[in-house]
This record gives C-alpha cells, sequence and structure tokens, in this order.
C-alpha cells in the first residue's frame, strides 16, 4: 500500500521534505518538514495527513505557519495545471463573483483587456472614437473642439491615477480618486464635472458594449454647478459703448451685429456675402477654430432681421476682402488665408479697450458672449414673450418649448425682434451710419445667364464718395 505521502531530502538543504498525496491522485508541492531526523520528519508529515491540511510554511524551529486544507491544495493544483476550456473558465469566475469573492475578472485577450489609457485616448479621437461616429449617426453634433478638450484632460488628470490598468479594472474606487488630487481641489465645480465626465461617459458606453463588467458610472457624486451669473452691459452701456472711437473697427462690427441680433461669436465669423439679404442676416453656419464650417449650434438655420445702417457696414466690411468680394467670401476675412475668416480672438482685446475708455469698471468680466446674454435679456423684457425671442436668439431648450414656437409665425415674430431692436439702437446708428448709402445686389441675364455665366453685381453710394461698382462671380 501506498504511502499518503513521499519524504525525501534536499542536497541543499539538512532538512527532510514532502509531498502529500492528494485526493484526486495529484502530489501537493514540496513542504520543509524543519526536521533533520527522517522518524521526526515522518511523523510531522502524518499530523498533516491526519488532520488533512497542510502548512504553506514550516520555519527552523519546526512551527507551522497559515495552513491549507488538503482539499483546497487539491483545487489550487487544478487550477495550476488543469487545461481548463473556456467554458469551465467562464464558469469558475462565476462562482467566485456570485459568492463576492471577486468583483470582476479580465480573460486575456478580451476586450476588457485593453489599457485603459489607450481606450480612453481613442474613444475621444474625433477620427476614431465609434462613439463619436455612433452620435453622428444619430443626427447628434459633436466638435473637434470638445474632443480635444477631453483629450487633454485624459492626459493631464487620469494618465497619473489609471496609468498601467485594463478597461476591466478600473472601479468606481478609482475614479474617486480625483477629488483627493490637490491640484483638482482648487478647480471651479464646472472644471471638476468636465473632468469626471471625461472618464464616466467613456466607462458607461464600454459598460454598455460589454468592454467591461463594472459600473463605475452610477454613484460618482459630482460636484454642485453653480456658475456665477454672467455679467451683462445696459442698453445705456451698450450706447456708450458704440459712440466711442474703438481701435479696430472691424472688431466694432461684429460686436456691433452680435449686441443687435444676439448672434454667438462663430456665427459671426462664418457669415458671408451670400449670408446678406436686403433686410435680414440668414444664420447658416458657424466657424469652429478645429471643426472650420459647421452647422449652427442647434443644427438649424435661422435669420434675423436687421437696419439698412448695419446691413451697410457689413457690405462695407466685406469690399475691403483683398482675396475676392463673389458671394462665397467671407465678410470678416483673414489676411493670410482666402478660405477662412479672421482669428476673432482680437474682438474681444479690442472691445475691452473700448469698456476700459469709457470708464466701465471690469471689463475683463465681459466677454463676447456677453452680448448674446445682453440681447436675451432686453428683448425679452421689451416683448415679454419668449417664443417670439427664441426664434432669433435660435434657443431649442426643449421640445415642448420647441412646439409651441413653431406655432408662431416667424415672420411676425421677426417683424415684432425687428421693430424693438430698431428702437433700441436708433441712437447708436444716428452716429454711426454711413449717410446715403445705396446698396444692391442683382442678376445680369440675357445671353451670358444662358450661357452659365450669370454675374451678381453689388453697387453702393455715399455722399463721401463716388459710386463704386464691383462684379461678383456667384459661387
Amino acid at each position: 500500500m501506498n504511502k499518503p505521502y513521499l519524504l525525501f531530502r534536499n542536497h541543499n538543504s539538512p532538512y527532510w521534505y514532502a509531498q502529500i498525496r492528494l485526493a484526486d491522485g495529484s502530489l501537493s508541492n514540496n513542504k520543509s518538514t524543519g526536521k533533520e531526523s527522517r522518524k521526526e520528519a515522518e511523523k510531522v508529515v502524518m499530523e498533516w495527513v491526519v488532520k488533512g491540511e497542510c502548512p504553506k510554511r514550516v520555519s527552523k524551529k519546526g512551527n507551522s505557519k497559515n495552513s491549507n486544507s488538503l482539499d483546497t491544495l487539491a483545487i489550487l493544483n487544478q487550477l495550476k495545471t488543469k487545461p481548463f476550456s473556456d467554458s469551465e473558465i467562464t464558469q469558475i469566475l462565476d462562482i467566485l463573483k456570485e459568492r463576492n469573492f471577486i468583483k470582476t475578472a479580465v480573460r486575456t485577450k478580451s476586450k476588457a483587456a485593453k489599457d485603459a489609457i489607450e481606450f480612453l485616448i481613442e474613444f475621444w479621437d474625433y477620427e476614431k472614437s465609434p462613439y463619436i461616429r455612433e452620435l453622428h449617426l444619430r443626427g447628434k453634433s459633436f466638435h473637434k473642439k470638445h474632443s480635444n478638450r477631453m483629450t487633454r484632460i485624459i492626459f493631464n488628470y487620469w494618465e497619473p491615477i489609471i496609468n498601467g490598468k485594463l478597461v476591466g479594472e478600473i472601479t468606481r474606487d478609482d475614479i474617486n480618486k480625483i477629488f483627493d488630487v490637490e491640484s483638482t481641489q482648487k478647480l471651479a465645480p464646472k472644471t471638476v464635472k468636465s473632468i469626471i465626465n471625461a472618464i464616466t461617459v467613456a466607462l458607461k458606453w464600454a459598460y454598455l458594449h460589454g468592454l467591461t463588467e463594472i459600473n463605475c458610472y452610477d454613484g460618482i457624486i459630482k460636484p454642485t454647478d453653480n456658475p456665477q451669473k454672467r455679467a451683462i452691459l445696459t442698453m445705456e452701456e451698450i450706447k456708450l459703448l458704440f459712440s466711442t472711437k474703438w481701435e479696430n473697427e472691424t472688431a466694432k462690427i461684429a460686436c456691433l451685429i452680435a449686441s443687435y441680433t444676439g448672434m454667438r461669436q462663430g456665427e459671426i465669423a462664418a457669415l458671408k456675402l451670400q449670408d446678406i439679404g436686403e433686410d435680414r442676416i440668414y444664420i447658416r453656419h458657424s466657424w469652429g477654430k478645429y471643426d472650420g464650417l459647421k452647422t449652427p449650434k442647434n443644427g438649424e438655420e435661422r435669420e434675423i432681421r436687421i437696419p439698412h445702417q448695419l446691413r451697410d457696414m457689413i457690405i462695407m466690411q466685406a469690399m475691403k476682402n483683398p482675396w475676392s468680394q463673389d458671394l462665397s467670401a467671407f465678410i470678416f476675412f483673414s489676411k493670410t488665408r482666402a478660405d477662412r475668416p479672421m482669428d476673432v480672438d482680437g474682438w474681444i482685446v479690442y472691445m475691452r479697450r473700448a469698456l476700459k475708455s469709457i470708464g466701465y469698471p471690469n471689463p475683463e468680466k465681459i466677454c463676447f458672449h456677453s452680448f448674446r446674454h445682453s440681447w436675451c435679456t432686453t428683448t425679452l423684457s421689451e416683448i415679454g414673450d419668449q417664443r417670439i425671442c427664441m426664434i432669433g436668439s435660435g434657443h431649442k431648450t426643449d421640445k415642448v418649448f420647441a412646439h409651441y414656437a413653431n406655432h408662431i409665425k416667424k415672420e411676425l415674430a421677426l417683424e415684432t425682434i425687428a421693430k424693438t431692436s430698431e428702437r433700441l439702437f436708433a441712437p447708436i446708428f444716428e452716429e454711426l451710419s454711413i449717410t446715403d448709402i445705396e446698396y444692391s445686389i442683382c442678376d445680369e441675364g440675357g445671353e451670358e445667364a444662358e450661357e452659365g455665366n450669370n454675374r451678381k453685381l453689388i453697387s453702393f453710394k455715399s455722399d463721401r464718395e463716388s459710386k463704386n461698382e464691383r462684379e461678383i462671380t456667384s459661387a
């Protein structure tokens, strides 16, 4: 009859070693008995067999430290040596999860085994992201500016925390570590929320697409965002601002458009001659530093009525374009490239200098978007109907409000806005307007038109100069 153990000596040690025969016929790892005498060693091993456990380690004095049962050793031996199938591995992991021994496990070569930083960088890559591709397929807008911002957040804030981890290993505890970072504690709540969203949006998508088994995006307590109310100018301050001399007249016109129409900075930068009608501006595009020409923010075109004085100023600005004066030419053109507008960052610089010159106390608190806020506030207070104002501003805050807005006659709303704005801005244009300008856009027909050479002619006259006519090739 075979003994329930093997006893042997290691030539590098004076002690006897043993291997215990397990229930499945396999042998345990080598264990030192801590005894130099074979007889004493056999006595020790038999005690292990009778007790049904084997120490993890035996000290030089023969004391046992920690033990594993022989049944456990058999299981561990199988885990180390048996060639499990995929289904068997899944069953083992499921049992461990059911017993709450583990939260999750990342299988080799699985989707969850992807490096977390690599996944996050690709997730926010405008050209490669499957998430952004899904948004576009659903008709939702997503711009490169936001994509680049999220990528910078991953590098600056998340790489130090999760570097070296796999997607399937990231837990809610990892995300909450961001609140312990000293530099994060000094940031505004809105910024901290953006930092958290940079990872939770990605991991929520990963969870829903089977890249991780851990729901680590729910339960994160985000900072309360109580932004300070944006500073805006009163109509008295606006009148004073545009009655003063500016260092840059182009910036002055751009700011005047924003103040009169409530247009966004990117929408003004994107304006072309073809967007200027006889009595209105057609807001068809917006310009983004990373995206170039794109649709307006809510994805819909709109229009806004303007007085002839403002229209004439816009046309005069367009006529300065050194590249071209055709209908596709930018009104606020770049001096270095014909295919893009000017850098709009300078507008706010000149606007704040003008504010300083009129004695405004805190010019740095006024940004370009303040004009839009001021327009909404002033126009709403004058008209009293938010639905009408939304037609001019292009706001679509919710489906119900949009439903009511669609039932208002657009031209009536534009007429109401135009009369209100003209009354509010009349004193400004009395000082700024170019006197007696005539401007028209007409088609030249005839045989040339039939041959596809139809041309647009823009002409304008002024007391200050003789008639000036320019031919413009239509786009």
